[in-house]
């Protein structure tokens, strides 16, 4: 799609090698950090490790952009933390807290990096190039980690077989939930900014719900509406006041766009 919208020069004079070691280190290292987390650990803990993703988006923008953190900024963190551990349906007291824990915390922080990295570090290249070349690293670490599991005799490698109620599955998982997802995350953050757009991945689980009930396969929650409605609030709270772009923002999406 990259190369058919945008000619295939501008594909290979992309700056792959800077794109893969990236891409690799947090699309690819992060997403076996959060597979072997929700191994060792359990669905519920996990869950709530995701919904900091928030404090993952404000620790990389201290950190690396230098962001100081208003008290708008402030209410409106702690406000979609909460909405997003509500919106999960879990209490402390389920979660198994240990060594899998770590292991999710340092997925989020590597998503929330690698997030940044991609729409600050390739400004040259489009969205679509953006997400290409640094999906592309995520997806040779994660290979390349699914051989040495092979080789290592480590669980959870075999893949069993694949008959045709299993191929449908697997496109909507590539296509609409890998590939078109992470290009919407990517236009979504580069415009937001990690912190703004972490915040909206805490009312996944609202949606997720929608769905659900949509296709008769779920039931209405209202404990779940109200969590997304103070993620929302967060969103607000947190733009109200100042625009949502910095100066270095507004001239990176002015180049792009």
């Amino acid at each position: 799609w990259w190369g058919w919208t945008e000619g295939w020069a501008k594909v290979f004079g992309a700056p792959w090698r800077k794109g893969v070691v990236i891409g690799g280190l947090g699309w690819g290292v992060g997403s076996v950090f959060l597979l072997m987390g929700q191994k060792l650990s359990d669905p519920v803990t996990v869950t709530m490790v995701v919904a900091m993703m928030p404090i993952a988006g404000a620790a990389t923008e201290i950190v690396f952009d230098n962001r100081r953190l208003s008290w708008r900024l402030v209410v409106g963190l702690v406000l979609a933390v909460l909405g997003g551990y509500l919106a999960t349906g879990a209490q402390l007291t389920q979660g198994h807290f240990g060594f899998g824990v770590a292991l999710c915390l340092g997925a989020i922080f590597l998503f929330a990096w690698v997030t940044r990295a991609t729409t600050r570090q390739f400004e040259t290249l489009s969205r679509t190039g953006q997400t290409t070349v640094t999906l592309c690293g995520g997806m040779l670490v994660t290979l390349a980690w699914y051989g040495i599991s092979i080789v290592a005799g480590f669980g959870e490698t075999h893949i069993g077989t694949i008959d045709t109620g299993d191929w449908l599955p697997l496109l909507i998982f590539l296509l609409p939930s890998s590939g078109i997802a992470q290009l919407l995350w990517i236009h979504g953050a580069g415009k937001l900014g990690i912190l703004l757009a972490s915040f909206h991945m805490n009312a996944v689980p609202f949606y997720v719900m929608v769905i659900l009930v949509a296709l008769s396969l779920g039931q209405w929650h209202w404990l779940q509406v109200g969590a997304v409605a103070l993620v929302a609030l967060g969103v607000l709270v947190s733009q109200m006041g100042q625009g949502v772009f910095t100066p270095e923002r507004k001239k990176a999406q002015t180049r792009l766009d």
